[in-house]
């Protein structure tokens, strides 16, 4: 890494320490992240088995821009720009199944690759039809998870995580059924950043989950697998089980992987200082039994109702939201420790996307 060359750039910080305070309350951190990150890189959108059958219709953010996930006719993934190109109205705002996209205003329609077919009440020849087409999005599925990006050229997902693939399958995911639907969402009072920086590393299990995760999950017994810029696996031992694997994916997304269950957190920004939280998670069966049966069956249970969420979620909510109130102030970032190194990788990704410094070589 060329440590120089990030520090000199205009959100300068040095990856192998903190993040400065800056880059959790400052507007043009996040308008630089909106622009170069959120609206150009892959990110995490929703799992596959929401889009199982043709004509399903799933509706997401990424970044600011509304996005319409479909499973066309031929069982392929689409993503198109979920504004309609009359006069910008958000055409789906829930999961459907349709064969077309109709606008809610003016009845405006389109087929499944974003066509416009149908405009009513208007002349022969009024509209130009290839004008008005939906703009496209990359969208990939990668053991089950689909991400988007904005950006055509982005590099695809295959070689994104091409590291830590074979960890990952080794890890047997595809031996698991996702769940869309007890996926939980909420408003966090705290920068981007802070949520998944903190769903990636496990230093602070002992302090801030004492009760809740590090007896079953301890953390000097958490180690680092391989990492880059692009992803990160690490893991650690699990009381009673199989070692566990946690997966980080830049900039959205973190999962913790075992032998019978995957439960992961996805992160996107409101504003500098609120962020909105989606969890989710694979299962072995719908039985929902296993090493992580405290956070099954909180997704079981609050599927149907207001249901308190699981005690290290809040744990976990409580320490972010007070590193954003302290944020107000200045510090001098501290260095990160040997077992923040998916933090250092994290850095990285920052300055790779940020500021085009180039990554460093994969370790591992």
């Amino acid at each position: 890494m060329n440590v120089s060359a990030a520090e000199s750039g205009p959100l300068a910080f040095d990856p192998e320490r903190a993040l400065p305070a800056a880059a959790y309350r400052e507007p043009e951190w996040l308008a630089a992240e909106k622009d170069r990150i959120w609206h150009r890189d892959w990110v995490f959108a929703t799992t596959e088995d929401a889009l199982e059958t043709p004509g399903d219709q799933v509706p997401v953010m990424i970044g600011d821009q509304p996005v319409l996930l479909l499973r066309n006719q031929a069982r392929e993934l689409v993503a198109l720009s979920n504004l309609c190109a009359h006069r910008g109205t958000l055409l789906v705002e829930q999961p459907a199944n349709a064969k077309r996209i109709q606008c809610p205003y003016h009845a405006w329609t389109y087929d499944e690759d974003g066509r416009l077919v149908g405009v009513p009440f208007a002349p022969s020849g009024a509209v130009d039809r290839s004008a008005h087409r939906l703009p496209s999005y990359r969208v990939e599925s990668w053991h089950g998870l689909v991400f988007v990006s904005l950006e055509q050229g982005v590099e695809p997902l295959a070689r994104r995580f091409t590291l830590i693939e074979r960890h990952v399958s080794a890890a047997g995911i595809d031996a698991l059924q996702h769940q869309s639907d007890l996926q939980l969402s909420e408003t966090w009072a705290c920068n981007w950043k802070v949520a998944i920086i903190n769903a990636m590393e496990s230093y602070h299990l002992f302090k801030v989950h004492p009760e809740t995760l590090e007896p079953y999950t301890p953390t000097k017994d958490a180690y680092y697998v391989a990492g880059s810029a692009r992803a990160t696996a690490t893991g650690g031992t699990f009381k009673g089980q199989d070692d566990y694997l946690l997966v980080s994916l830049p900039p959205s997304f973190v999962g913790v992987l075992t032998r019978n269950s995957f439960v992961w957190q996805a992160v996107r920004p409101v504003n500098a200082g609120r962020c909105a939280i989606r969890t989710g998670g694979a299962f072995e069966s719908y039985r929902r039994a296993g090493p992580f049966g405290q956070i099954a069956n909180w997704l079981t249970r609050a599927a149907a109702a207001a249901y308190p969420q699981a005690d290290f979620l809040q744990e976990d909510k409580a320490i972010c939201e007070r590193v954003q109130r302290g944020v107000t102030g200045d510090f001098l970032p501290g260095s990160l420790v040997p077992i923040e190194r998916v933090v250092r990788d994290f850095g990285d990704s920052l300055t790779w996307r940020l500021n085009d410094v180039e990554p460093p070589r994969a370790r591992d």
